[in-house]
């Protein structure tokens, strides 16, 4: 059974599967639930000037701060109070502090500074659901302000934007006593700020520009307090053995842990358009405390009793994390990290978590079906009139997904219009072979070297078409990416799909040999590439010898490893830059890695894929319809990503041959087939897929 079989079977039995791992933990210490406020819409503008006007009477003071490391079983209390109310309009989010204090200093004077090294009261706020992007502003009793933005927290690899400045702050410092004087005592101080809507509205996903009755944004507060001693007349941070003793933090919505960013555990504030201080009850969240689990296990998973544990496919997870509530969840391998996936069966929910700690709602998940793809010839331009037939008729035969070769503007154009069929789209792109490519044309020197020493721009193999770039040459390397990175600005695309990410074939396949009068029963060097000359300097440093001076070069398995590993890093380093934007990528390969490796180079298992799309075309090598289910099962020995079976069409010489086909891929475990091309196929294949279709559509 594949990987993703078992997924889909676990998924809708949330039941422990015989075979897979799994875990039973107690999570219920580490589960928090948020505090909540609901802030009431202010009239008329607050004045800022730390004071607390009559405006204020309409909000309610929060619960008093608490230790950070307190949690829902053990709260710690701390030695002097705080607490917080809020309102807004349309312009500001208002936030005033009340802080007792014996003991009022500062001396931090110039803005965006560290200002944690003083006593400090700080706001934290995240306008999303997604516990990402955030804002953080800092303020001392001089009224000097730090405010930094996040892109996600310094516990997944977070950047601090120190040059982020919230123009329009307004804020106030009053204090009640005096300011940095030793000799008497404080009542305390207050902050008074007048924070900006815009620049956190714009941090939403959905980019609303007004705020809604009942939106709801996670934020919390935190007051820094260091223990101090008193020299020559002036506070100064206590130390103990030459080192600053610990400072302490205390918080509106307790986390845990000394860690304020951890925004899952911030309080959330729920906005109302009322103007009275009792504000609407608020809605029951019946999936908070689920949540919040689900939060507890991505800790887990990083700095708990799941640490070094991650999976090296799929594992169940029994997690305990409230009386008598059990989390039974997937743990699942990606190629970024992981995700954990599992329904709240109180309220039929479900989420996923990744291991940047990013929570999302998703659909419930549906068996898998197994599903029909095909690559398609675009072009450069859209012609609606061409395409919304083709997609009509596509959708007729049961595709879901097409590998479309085209400008990043046809793909642009294609893919709303593929939507209205429920059709996903493809990015077909030629990686290394790049046939009349006029920018290349300009670098001769990029292109792939035979063990002749034939450049492939001027000697091409087979076919004219046959124009090779080197994995080895810097520049190649990285105008190859350079053309992801333009596809990549295309919204909505279903994967990068790298094709000709290889060398040239230095065996071809048994019917093909005869078409260029060839018998290949050795490799022979016009056919046999990688020979350029950076790969002889580098494979000459690291093993003493040139590999263009070696007798049978074809026998050298350091040689032919060596050439692997420039291609794999490629694609490697590829998928790199397209998961970082949270895409997919795929590619089209030779049948299984075994027969690629021998055949053109190619180990595709060792790529770090979403989806693969082997060329199991059977005629090519003479092979019988069997011999497609044996490749695509050598195939999935080696993945863990899905695989689509490519059939070409041409090569069937009856409809039953071509069902047979269908059937044995499907039975070894492929996730759907993808065929090369529907264009012009057969009426009698048609007629297959037709079928299948309606079939399939009668289940649904």
């Amino acid at each position: 059974m594949t990987l993703y079989n078992f997924l889909g079977i676990f998924l809708l039995a949330v039941l422990p599967i015989l075979g897979s791992a799994q875990m039973d933990i107690d999570i219920r210490d580490q589960v928090i639930i948020p505090r909540t406020y609901v802030v009431t819409k202010t009239p008329t503008p607050i004045k800022i000037d730390g004071k607390e006007e009559a405006a204020w009477e309409n909000a309610l003071f929060s619960s008093p701060f608490v230790d950070i490391e307190s949690t829902d079983h053990d709260i710690k209390q701390v030695e002097f109070n705080t607490q917080v109310k809020m309102l807004w309009d349309d312009s500001n989010l208002y936030i005033l502090a009340v802080m007792e204090e014996p003991h009022v200093w500062a001396d931090i004077k110039e803005r965006d500074q560290i200002i944690f090294y003083n006593n400090d009261f700080e706001v934290f706020i995240d306008p999303s659901p997604h516990t990402e992007t955030y804002g953080e502003i800092e303020i001392n009793a001089l009224n000097t302000v730090w405010d930094l933005l996040l892109n996600e927290p310094y516990r997944v690899g977070g950047y601090a934007n120190f040059h982020w400045n919230l123009d329009d702050l307004k804020t106030a410092v009053r204090v009640h006593g005096s300011l940095n004087k030793s000799k008497d005592m404080d009542e305390g101080w207050t902050v008074e700020m007048a924070i900006p809507m815009k620049p956190f509205i714009e941090m939403k996903n959905d980019h609303r520009t007004p705020i809604q009755e009942g939106d709801q944004w996670r934020i919390n507060f935190s007051r820094v307090e260091w223990d101090f001693e008193i020299v020559d007349g002036k506070y100064q941070k206590k130390k103990k053995d030459g080192e600053l003793v610990d400072e302490h933090n205390w918080v509106w919505s307790p986390l845990g842990a000394i860690n304020m960013h951890m925004p899952e555990n911030w309080g959330i504030v729920y906005f109302t358009e009322g103007q009275y201080r009792e504000g609407p009850a608020i809605k029951e969240d019946r999936d908070l405390v689920f949540k919040q689990g689900m939060y507890a296990l991505f800790r887990e998973a990083h700095w708990g009793s799941l640490k070094g544990k991650w999976p090296h496919d799929s594992e169940t997870i029994n997690a305990v994390y409230a009386s008598d509530k059990t989390l039974y969840a997937t743990w699942q391998k990606t190629n970024a990290g992981f995700e954990i996936t599992a329904e709240n069966s109180e309220t039929g929910n479900w989420f996923t978590i990744n291991e940047k700690g990013v929570l999302k709602a998703i659909d419930p998940p549906k068996t898998s079906e197994f599903q029909f793809a095909t690559w398609v010839h675009g072009g450069q331009e859209m012609d609606s009139a061409v395409w919304l037939p083709k997609l009509a008729h596509y959708d007729s035969l049961g595709i879901s997904e097409i590998l479309v070769g085209g400008s990043p503007d046809l793909i642009k154009d294609l893919i709303p219009l593929a939507s209205r069929y429920d059709i996903k789209v493809h990015v077909w792109m030629w990686t290394l072979n790049r046939p009349n490519d006029s920018i290349a044309m300009q670098h001769p020197e990029w292109y792939a070297v035979n063990r002749n020493g034939e450049n492939s721009l001027n000697y091409r193999a087979y076919v004219d078409y046959y124009q090779w770039l080197s994995p080895f040459h810097p520049e190649a390397r990285e105008y190859i990416k350079s053309n992801v990175r333009k596809l990549l600005q295309v919204e909505g695309l279903a994967s990068i799909h790298l094709d000709y990410v290889r060398y040239v074939d230095v065996i071809l396949g048994a019917d093909l040999q005869p078409k260029y009068g060839l018998i290949q029963d050795h490799e022979m060097p016009e056919y046999d590439y990688g020979y350029h000359p950076i790969a002889r300097e580098q494979f000459k440093e690291l093993f003493g010898k040139d590999p263009m001076e070696m007798e049978h070069p074809e026998l050298s398995t350091e040689w032919r490893q060596f050439r692997l590993n420039a291609i794999t890093t490629l694609v490697n380093e590829i998928a790199e830059e397209v998961h970082a934007e949270n895409q997919k990528i795929s590619a089209a390969v030779f049948p299984f890695p075994e027969m690629s490796r021998q055949m053109v180079r190619q180990a595709w298992d060792d790529w770090n894929l979403d989806y693969v799309f082997p060329m199991i075309y059977h005629n090519f090598y003479r092979e019988n319809i069997e011999w497609i289910g044996f490749a695509t099962e050598q195939g999935l020995r080696d993945v863990d990503y899905p695989l689509f079976t490519g059939l070409y069409l041409p090569g069937f010489e009856s409809a039953e041959d071509f069902q047979h086909a269908i059937e044995v891929a499907k039975e070894k475990g492929a996730s759907g087939v993808c065929f090369f091309t529907l264009d012009g196929m057969k009426p009698e294949l048609k007629e297959v897929l037709i079928q299948e279709n309606q079939v399939k559509n009668a289940k649904n």
